[in-house]
């Protein structure tokens, strides 16, 4: 798993209300409005607004959740990686 995926926990997610990152082109978002639902999107390349390839899926922020963010960010950045 990528580094930086496996280090996501549910207390990362309080370190700000939006955040954004990139591997490379691999380009991903992470919004919550409460403390139950993490909106998490993966992208190429442009900006987050103007991306014409957004993926988009919430989680339950919990462990659970995060297990499954984590899974879904790894299967995403090898799928867009290797394209």
């Amino acid at each position: 798993m990528t580094e930086f995926f496996s280090q996501l926990t549910p207390n990362f997610f309080h370190r700000a209300f939006n955040y954004t990152g990139s591997i490379g082109d691999f380009r991903f978002r992470f919004v919550h409005d409460d403390d139950t639902t993490i909106h998490a999107a993966v992208y190429t390349k442009l900006c987050y607004e103007k991306a014409g390839d957004v993926e988009e899926r919430d989680f339950p922020w919990n462990d659970e959740g995060v297990e499954e963010l984590k899974a879904w960010l790894e299967e995403r950045f090898q799928a867009k990686t290797q394209a």
